[in-house]
């Protein structure tokens, strides 16, 4: 039973390319383009929703470069109070006036660095916060898990009706007779009707959870 509900966790975060469990993502890349920070506060786009900003440190492979105070990472929530695919980095707070002893620069400095390229892969490490606490987990999630866990159970329970393959039994003495059938079939087991329905509630759900946890992601190159 923990095999089956621990996939049917991970079957539902790969729909919706999320985290179930609060937990902590320690080192996500993100790429640096030049043209995000010209006349605008740069807007990071991450894999998971960010619950809550840790840390971000600008890296040349190995060589760090500048990292940014928290105070200055910003996540925001949608209309569903949920938290967004995304950071904003912004000069806020106390760290405005303490910039030069927050942000800090080693290694190469800015005009030997990100200055000179339009694009940098993998520039950024970013470490945050994300998923749901177990008092606040997403009913409908649950309910979406649960029935994915149950697929796996009740065809085994299913085939232990009156045994896998076997659609009836009968026995007979001295002209008396009784039979029992199922619904089990060589290729149906004997809950095949409900696993048949949750199937098909679960194909209804994933559509129209998927506006509500995902995001549509453009890339234009």
């Amino acid at each position: 039973m923990r095999f089956y509900i621990q996939a049917a966790q991970r079957e539902v975060e790969n729909f919706f390319n999320l985290k179930l469990m609060r937990q902590f993502i320690d080192q996500e890349k993100l790429t640096f383009y030049r043209a995000d920070y010209w006349q605008s506060f740069p807007i990071l786009f991450t894999n998971y929703p960010v619950n809550k900003p840790i840390s971000l440190t600008g890296r040349f492979n190995n060589l760090e470069q500048i990292s940014y105070p928290t105070q200055w990472l910003t996540t925001h929530q949608n209309s569903y109070g949920l938290y967004k695919r995304r950071v904003s980095i912004v000069p806020t707070g106390s760290a405005v006036a303490t910039a030069n002893a927050e942000v800090i620069l080693s290694g190469l400095t800015t005009q030997l660095g990100s200055q000179h390229f339009r694009m940098i892969p993998d520039y950024w490490d970013f470490q945050y916060i994300t998923g749901f606490d177990l008092d606040h987990m997403p009913m409908d999630l649950i309910n979406l898990t649960g029935k994915l866990a149950t697929f796996g159970p009740l065809g085994i329970a299913g085939d232990l009706i009156l045994g896998a393959g076997i659609a009836a039994q009968s026995i007979g003495v001295d002209g008396l007779s009784q039979s029992i059938s199922s619904t089990s079939s060589a290729t149906n087991a004997g809950y095949g009707a409900r696993i048949l329905q949750y199937q098909k509630e679960i194909a209804d759900s994933v559509k129209k959870l998927k506006l509500v946890y995902d995001e549509i992601r453009m890339v234009v190159v």
